[in-house]
């Protein structure tokens, strides 16, 4: 392309690309441009001119000779025009003096036209509406396309003002809530047609309107085609410069079934580890089970002897009545007193039932363990005895750990009733047991040393109560400390372990509880997990 391009002389930084056939009228035009600050790119030729222009990186503004070799200034406006580059360009069109001519220009696309002898004043005018006019048709299209993103977006977005009313509505609560935006725009969201099945609501959308920076809210209840649904909502404030009129930007998603999800995957773990200790609890409940049995055979036994003896008993009642007793008689029921073993029968005895009857409730425990720690539980919290709870585990995981450690229980007898979720609650106690089990067996094989220890205390802390977990097992190295609670690390052997259990312990704590988990460690000497939940129930989050 034949050009010739002028340094920009002024602060302004914007090209222009001048198209003239007459060199004298170039010349001229082009120092011109670069005397009230453009760049130029110049051009004696139409077709090339629009060549240039439909380039991603031409000038925007263009200045265009009506006469043209190859192709006028009124078929490049033309093409332009009916081309994707129209909107990033504005056209003036250099035209004779003549107003049938300035009819032509407004009909053939130019978005201005200047007479020649072009008018210095006039030149940078036009330039100047130019220079706007692509900044209006930018920040429109950009206008546009934010609003149709925003309607695209896969999340609940709605605007509030500030006080409440919905000032924007994008497709995705449209598809939610069954409700289109023309419906919905200008009324108050408490009263827009959802149908929340939140008694305190009102009080709800007040703390929303109180928001400062953000504030969520999670499991949200609304109807809608009569099922019952949840919704997590992220509210943040949008400040302006009118202090009084801020508003907000309400964000989400309905999480009905993604929840459903979670408690299944969470139920699924769960009994996962059940299953991992199942034959050790066959084994626990085996135990006790043996000894009843061995004490019910025994006075199963015991009871035959016994028999012969209360029958000839009652016929020596019915004898005496008749008369006396014959010696005969007398010596025969010493002799069967003699062969039960009477006094040994009246010793051992009470102790077969005593041992039976507690075998028994070991059986309960071990089985009402398993029962209460399976169950699904509730996405609502309920105020739970910790102490309780943790004693529940300890009997479900009794034989991962009675080989290697003995175990110390340190509870606050006075600790208050926590509003938990209880299954949720005993998986993270059974993780960190069954870890403190496997660190305190990592040391006795590789020292040969006796048992170690788990001790397990809680205590209050203000409005929170402190869960410790301690064993005087291996210690967790330095170097992977910071990656304890990542899911899938793990520095067992295969089949040992699926570095799943602290970081199930960490979202039960963190995420669902609203607590704080961490831990102490000292390489070979041991490790400490606490975990510190609200005394008070706070909003779990998904």
């Amino acid at each position: 392309m034949d050009s010739t391009v002028s340094k920009l002389a002024a602060t302004r930084s914007s090209r222009v690309l001048l198209a003239e056939s007459d060199k004298v009228s170039l010349t001229h035009i082009r120092d011109l441009l670069s005397r009230i600050g453009y760049e130029v790119v110049t051009t004696e030729n139409g077709l090339q001119a629009l060549n240039f222009l439909e380039q991603s990186k031409s000038p925007e503004l263009a200045v265009l000779s009506w006469t043209l070799p190859e192709m006028d200034g009124i078929e490049v406006c033309r093409r332009l025009k009916k081309s994707s580059h129209h909107l990033n360009h504005y056209t003036i069109l250099l035209t004779p003096w003549s107003k049938q001519t300035e009819r032509t220009t407004a009909l053939e696309g130019a978005d201005a036209s200047l007479f020649k002898p072009v008018d210095v004043r006039e030149l940078r005018l036009r330039l100047q509406i130019g220079t706007q006019t692509i900044l209006e048709r930018a920040l429109r299209q950009s206008h546009s396309e934010t609003e149709l993103f925003l309607r695209c977006v896969p999340s609940i977005l709605i605007g509030l003002d500030s006080d409440g009313r919905i000032t924007r509505w994008n497709l995705t609560a449209t598809n939610t809530f069954g409700l289109e935006e023309k419906d919905v725009k200008g009324k108050p969201i408490g009263d827009c047609g959802i149908e929340w099945s939140n008694p305190e609501m009102k009080k709800e959308i007040d703390r929303w309107l109180r928001t400062a920076i953000e504030y969520r809210c999670d499991n949200l209840p609304y109807l809608h085609g009569g099922e019952k649904r949840l919704l997590g909502l992220t509210v943040r404030s949008i400040p302006s410069e009118d202090a009084n009129s801020d508003g907000f930007i309400v964000t989400g998603a309905d999480v009905t079934h993604r929840l459903s999800l979670e408690a299944q995957l969470r139920q699924s773990q769960k009994l996962e580890a059940i299953g991992q200790l199942a034959a050790g609890m066959a084994h626990e409940i085996n135990t006790p089970t043996q000894y009843v049995g061995d004490n019910t055979r025994f006075l199963k036994d015991a009871w035959d002897s016994l028999a012969d003896l209360l029958d000839h008993s009652r016929h020596l009642r019915r004898v005496a009545e008749s008369g006396k007793v014959a010696a005969e008689e007398l010596a025969k029921f010493d002799q069967l007193v003699e062969e039960a073993d009477l006094d040994y029968l009246m010793k051992e005895i009470p102790r077969a039932l005593e041992q039976a009857t507690e075998g028994l409730q070991r059986v309960t425990k071990i089985i009402s363990g398993m029962k209460e720690f399976s169950h699904p539980g509730s996405e609502e919290k309920h105020e739970i005895d910790l102490n309780k709870a943790i004693e529940t585990t300890i009997a479900v995981t009794r034989h991962e750990w009675k080989y290697s450690a003995d175990l110390v229980t340190r509870f606050d007898e006075n600790l208050p009733r926590v509003a938990c979720l209880a299954g949720e609650f005993n998986q993270a106690v059974l993780n960190l047991i069954i870890n403190a089990s496997h660190a305190i067996a990592g040391v006795a094989a590789s020292e040969d040393k006796s048992k170690g220890t788990i001790t397990i205390s809680t205590r209050q802390e203000g409005e929170w109560v402190e869960i410790a977990v301690a064993d005087t097992g291996t210690g967790i190295p330095l170097e992977i400390q910071p990656r304890m609670f990542e899911p899938f690390f793990t520095t067992k052997e295969v089949g040992k372990g699926t570095g799943q259990g602290l970081a199930l312990a960490h979202s039960v704590i963190v995420n669902r509880h609203q607590g704080k988990i961490w831990f102490e460690s000292e390489a070979g000497k041991g490790t400490t997990f606490f975990m510190k939940i609200p005394i008070k129930a706070k909003p779990a989050l998904p």
